[in-house]
């Protein structure tokens, strides 16, 4: 995170971050930002809305805007897998207000709202069922929401890139859903019925790139893509 609270001494310049994260800092500390450019996503207390429109920006992703709490903020950034019972806040206060700046999996049903305001400002994969709790405490939304079915309860992430192989498939005791996020590959081995045989469904943000024969069932099961399923380069 960058610390501007720290660097107001001379004049700079905000940029080149995925997140920067205000919502520590009071309108003085901006006063010798010169420029802020090249920022995925802005996190900012509403109270400092009039001292960010004065700075000039440039390739801004989005700007969230956060109200005033008497609890803490807490964001969550980059990917994470999380079980519905985080939204209940447990251990903390009504008052608090969670930021999803990421990408956040939730792997059981969302029951209960423990924060004042949810606010979603990347992606949140979550399984259906949670709407009407988690769609009545969204205050706004700057990302996206992704649903799937919940028939079963072995929900496994994918980060980054990777290749599956039939013998992975293999290794899968319990039908599972798969979240996918990033770049995959399934390799020339794998077998359709053994697919459809181990996986529910899919969740893509990214690329998979398979053989022709089970092109068409990946996207059968692609409950929700963003990106591409294609066929590799030499067949």
């Amino acid at each position: 995170m960058e610390n501007v609270q720290q660097a107001n001494v001379q004049e700079r310049a905000l940029e080149n971050m995925g997140l920067l994260d205000l919502t520590g800092v009071k309108a003085e500390d901006l006063a010798n930002v010169t420029s802020i450019s090249n920022i995925g996503i802005i996190i900012a207390p509403e109270s400092l809305s009039s001292a960010l429109n004065r700075i000039p920006q440039q390739n801004i992703g989005c700007v969230c805007l956060v109200p005033s709490t008497a609890g803490k903020v807490k964001i969550l950034s980059g990917q994470v897998s999380l079980g519905g019972e985080f939204f209940a806040n447990s251990n903390g206060a009504p008052e608090d207000i969670v930021v999803i700046a990421g990408q956040a999996v939730i792997t059981s049903p969302v029951e209960k709202i423990g924060f004042q305001d949810v606010i979603l400002a990347g992606q949140l994969i979550l399984p259906k069922g949670s709407e009407v709790v988690l769609g009545s405490a969204i205050s706004r939304m700057l990302g996206q929401i992704i649903y799937y079915s919940n028939t079963s309860s072995n929900v496994r992430l994918f980060l980054g890139d990777d290749t599956f192989s039939n013998s992975f498939f293999e290794f899968v005791e319990e039908k599972m859903c798969m979240v996918l996020i990033g770049n995959f590959e399934m390799d020339e081995d794998v077998q359709l019925e053994l697919i459809k045989s181990k996986v529910s469904e899919i969740v893509v943000i990214g690329d998979i790139t398979a053989s022709k024969a089970i092109v068409p069932l990946l996207q059968y099961l692609a409950i929700s893509k963003t990106g591409t399923i294609k066929t590799r380069d030499n067949e």
